[in-house]
């Protein structure tokens, strides 16, 4: 048996330390992006301001409804509304995938699958923000007065922190059993 020498285990104490930090960071712009306000229609104020209230308001409405008014360009607000809630949902699938995965931020070693899954969570999480904005602008361009609240930045925080810490993952790759123990197998 190697003991780990005394360099090694204050290097690895700071890696963790240095880790830990972020994956707490990430963590927390994880939940403020599903907490905070989020986009929405200033005339929907039943409509709450957070994730799944703004995107089941955005998955029903219709651009040719009578609240978005008269003089709005219905192409324009059936794009606005359609790319907004897919910025939307695709900012769902990526918390719900890093809810499970963002542990790894913070791991010593990791395995392939989880950094992979976190690098999709990180990818949706980071292309949600520019969906969310460009509905928005397509929606303020359909003549449909709109609020845009700081939701899309957080989620685009703890996606490229996510993306970021999972390419400097690569370095921290840990084998199956099977590769790394080979003489095991009959």
């Amino acid at each position: 048996m190697i003991l780990p020498t005394r360099e090694a285990l204050e290097r690895r104490r700071k890696g963790y330390q240095r880790r830990g930090v972020v994956c707490g960071v990430t963590f927390a712009l994880m939940v403020a992006s599903a907490l905070a306000p989020h986009v929405g229609v200033v005339e929907a104020t039943g409509a709450g301001r957070s994730l799944i209230p703004a995107s089941g308001f955005f998955i029903s409405a219709q651009a040719t409804a009578p609240g978005f008014g008269d003089g709005t360009h219905v192409v324009d607000v059936a794009a606005g509304l359609n790319l907004t809630y897919f910025g939307m949902a695709m900012q769902q699938v990526g918390l719900l995938i890093g809810l499970f995965t963002f542990w790894s931020l913070a791991a010593e070693t990791v395995g392939r699958w989880t950094r992979r899954f976190l690098l999709i969570a990180g990818w949706l999480l980071a292309l949600s923000a520019p969906m969310v904005i460009t509905g928005y602008r397509l929606l303020v361009s359909g003549q449909v007065s709109m609020f845009l609240g700081v939701a899309w930045a957080c989620a685009l925080g703890a996606g490229l922190s996510m993306v970021i810490g999972g390419r400097l993952a690569k370095q921290r790759l840990d084998s199956t059993w099977y590769w790394s123990k080979p003489d095991w197998i009959g």
